[in-house]
């Protein structure tokens, strides 16, 4: 009986992802996210209105529970949409 293969499971690398910056972005402005600013959150959030995880936004973890609290903010009182609207 000839040995099986084994499948090696490589590192997907989406193409809209950007390479990520070594610095938080809210740390090196020296800023915290603010609901009020959400053409800034826009940046965060995927065109079908999910928020974007650490790893691709490049934000550290700190800022990024700030940031999930400014996004939900923003939500409620209708300044970012809750979906894409399709």
């Amino acid at each position: 009986m000839p040995p099986k293969k084994t499948s090696r499971k490589r590192a997907r690398r989406f193409e809209s992802e950007a390479p990520r910056s070594a610095v938080c972005p809210f740390c090196e402005g020296k800023k915290d996210p603010d609901y009020k600013a959400f053409e800034e959150l826009k940046r965060f959030v995927t065109d079908r209105g999910k928020i974007i995880g650490r790893k691709r936004s490049g934000v550290c973890a700190k800022h990024q529970r700030r940031l999930t609290i400014a996004i939900k903010r923003a939500r409620f009182l209708g300044l970012l949409p809750y979906t894409s609207g399709l």
